[in-house]
Parts: C-alpha cells; sequence; structure tokens
C-alpha cells in the first residue's frame, strides 16, 4: 500500500490487530448491507442486492402508489422524508401499521434477492482473515454461506439470543434477523427503540467485542440507519471510555463530515482517497 495515501495508520492498526493473538485476532468486523452488493448473481437478469433507498422506494410505492397523478404530494413528501435516517424508520413503521408485521416481514424477503445470489470474492476474502467476530446487521445469508468454504477457519453461527452460550469464536452474529425465518427482521423505528432491551445479550455481545477489540464498520454509509444507531449506542454507553471505531469504505467524506464523524469517535478509512483505483460497488 502507498505511503502516501492518509489514512494508512489505521489500516496498520487493524493489521497489526488481526494477528495479534494467533488463530483470533484482536479485532472485530460489523458488516452492513454495502458489502451485499459484492454477491455473484446466479443467472442474467437477477439484478443486485437492494440498498436502503431501493428498500424506502419499495415502501413508498406500497404506501403511495402512483394512480394517474394521485397521491402524488404525499408520495414526493414519503421520499423526501425517506432520504433522513428518522424518515425512512417512520415510513417502515407506518408500512407495519398499515398492513401488519407479517405483511412488511414479506416484503423484506421479496425485496432482499438472497438465494438468487452467491457471495463474491469479497465475502471470502473478508472471512478468511483472522476476525475474533463477525457481527452483522444484513438479512440475508452470504456471510454464513461463504463460511462454510473457509477451509482453515470454522465459524459459529449465532442467529438467536438462544445460541450465544454455545458459540465460541470466532463467531457470525446476526444482530437483526436471518432470512428466510428467524424474525423479527429488525427495521422500523420502534424496532430500533426497544432493540437494547428485546435483545440485550446481543447488545451486550457487541459492547464486549467492541471493549476488547479494533472494531471495524464494513459495507456502511455515514447515514446508513444501522451506522447511526450502533455508532451511537456505543457514545451513549461507554462515553468517554468509549473506543475508537474505525468505519472503512469508499466514503469520498468531504472535510466537515469527516470532522463530525471524528468528534464522535469514529474514525474514516476513505478508500476513495487511495491513491489507485481499485473496484467498489457502487
Amino acid at each position: 500500500m502507498p505511503n502516501d495515501f492518509p489514512d494508512q495508520p489505521y489500516l496498520d492498526r487493524i493489521r497489526a490487530a488481526l494477528w495479534r493473538r494467533g488463530a483470533h485476532g484482536n479485532a472485530a468486523v460489523m458488516v452492513g448491507a454495502g458489502m451485499s452488493l459484492n454477491a455473484r448473481p446466479r443467472g442474467a437478469g437477477t439484478g443486485r442486492f437492494p440498498t436502503w433507498s431501493d428498500l424506502a422506494r419499495t415502501v413508498v410505492d406500497h404506501l403511495y402508489p402512483a394512480y394517474e397523478g394521485t397521491n402524488s404530494e404525499h408520495r414526493d413528501r414519503a421520499l423526501r422524508q425517506a432520504e433522513a435516517t428518522s424518515g425512512f424508520l417512520r415510513l417502515a413503521q407506518e408500512y407495519e401499521t398499515a398492513f401488519g408485521r407479517e405483511a412488511l416481514e414479506r416484503l423484506i424477503a421479496e425485496a432482499v434477492p438472497d438465494l438468487r445470489f452467491e457471495p463474491g470474492d469479497l465475502h471470502h476474502r473478508l472471512l478468511a482473515l483472522p476476525w475474533s467476530d463477525v457481527f452483522t446487521t444484513n438479512w440475508d445469508t452470504l456471510l454464513e454461506r461463504e463460511a462454510t468454504r473457509i477451509v482453515d477457519r470454522h465459524y459459529d453461527v449465532v442467529r438467536t439470543v438462544a445460541d450465544i452460550p454455545a458459540s465460541v469464536r470466532p463467531r457470525i452474529v446476526k444482530l437483526h434477523g436471518t432470512l428466510p425465518a428467524i424474525r423479527p427482521l429488525i427495521f422500523t423505528e420502534e424496532d430500533f427503540r426497544t432493540y437494547p432491551a428485546r435483545f440485550a445479550p446481543f447488545v451486550n455481545l457487541a459492547q464486549q467485542s467492541m471493549m476488547e477489540n479494533v472494531f471495524c464498520l464494513l459495507g456502511f454509509s455515514g447515514d446508513d440507519p444501522n451506522f447511526l444507531y450502533w455508532s451511537g449506542w456505543v457514545r451513549d454507553h461507554l462515553g468517554e471510555y468509549a473506543p475508537r471505531i474505525y468505519l472503512v469504505g469508499w466514503l469520498d467524506l468531504p472535510p466537515p463530515r469527516r470532522r463530525m464523524l471524528e468528534d464522535r469517535g469514529i474514525v474514516p478509512i476513505d478508500l476513495a482517497h487511495l491513491p489507485f483505483q481499485v473496484p467498489w460497488p457502487q
């Protein structure tokens, strides 16, 4: 890696932590929706994995269908609202209120084309590293499917709170439910509000990992609702003792946004500033 990459010292810190304790390193990672964009479609015409913006538009399409101009004002307002994290989660809450929880989770299952894709090369490269644990907020099964192909590491998969006691590191921890059948799928404003109480063992597991390891966030944008929730949670609960968290990705952050993240204890490793081009999902 060239020395003129400004975030190189942070990458060096993560690299050192990964191999600090032998088989299970001193680094952990939380994987977000952006990682799923690296999946390989099984057939032509499959499309791609949805982003948070895609899911928001799907929710708006159901709540405010465009019938020859009717609902246009409400629809436009909802689309603008979905651009903000709080507005996006509120729209998901509206959908659940209007159509019920079963309909909301069916919408997610239909919108996330999990089994129409295979894990990509970056999934393999990620899981081949000696992470202490791999947390994910993703509903798809790409990580756990790729884990079966890692010959020199065995990952326990923690899908529910009941799986925690019997699990050993390294683990893949599904924080927000998983397709096809592990419910609830965390999606709405109320889901996020009640998560610390309803899923306290998951929260405790993540907190322990953040205190013990160099902790990375991968596949999140700076305004991803999961990123904002978990990074805010660290600040609220660990305060001045909160360790730095490394947000890794093609972020292309302007200086004011970068300073804001740093003030919140988030260290961006912005691959957009690499002195050479690398392939990255857009």
